[in-house]
């Protein structure tokens, strides 16, 4: 797949909303401290995907079919993240996107390395509150300085406890 997005109207919106978290962010930590912004930024990026991921909890507990269309495809079939389906079979879904419009909008906007890492982690929040509600367990390695594309996840069955 290629690494460019394709839908330029659908990457320059959620680009837009990766501009919004990065002010959200630095206003918050003006205001209150690094780690009192990262708090605030996860747990709205937790409610959020919350929300998010009861639309896709009909593919639990295995149907990793189902979410490599509805959760690493979306939106516009992977127009826009330009997913790397890596791993897809009856135990797994492991995907990395190749392009990220959000990581786009703070790299543009001149954001250290050390920031993108720390708003990363901070919009990860989404993505790990919409595998949980799905029911999936999950394992995301965030993009670090010197790796291509952005993020890795690999999607697996819920374990019983």
């Amino acid at each position: 797949m290629t690494n460019k997005p394709t839908n330029k109207l659908l990457y320059d919106a959620i680009k837009d909303r990766g501009t919004a978290y990065l002010m959200v962010f630095r206003e918050l930590k003006v205001r209150y401290g690094e780690a009192e912004a990262k708090d605030v930024m996860r747990s709205a990026s937790r409610a959020h995907g919350l929300y998010v991921g009861k639309s896709l909890a009909g593919c639990a507990p295995r149907d990793f079919e189902c979410m490599a269309k509805r959760f690493a495809k979306s939106p516009d079939d992977g127009s826009v993240f330009c997913p790397d389906i890596r791993r897809l079979d009856s135990t797994c879904l492991e995907v990395k996107m190749m392009a990220c419009p959000i990581k786009d909008a703070w790299v543009e906007a001149g954001c250290s390395q050390e920031e993108i890492v720390t708003l990363l982690y901070c919009a990860s929040a989404l993505d790990e509150a919409t595998l949980e509600a799905a029911g999936f367990d999950f394992e995301i390695e965030l993009w670090s300085p010197g790796q291509e594309g952005c993020c890795l996840t690999r999607i697996t069955e819920k374990a019983e406890l």
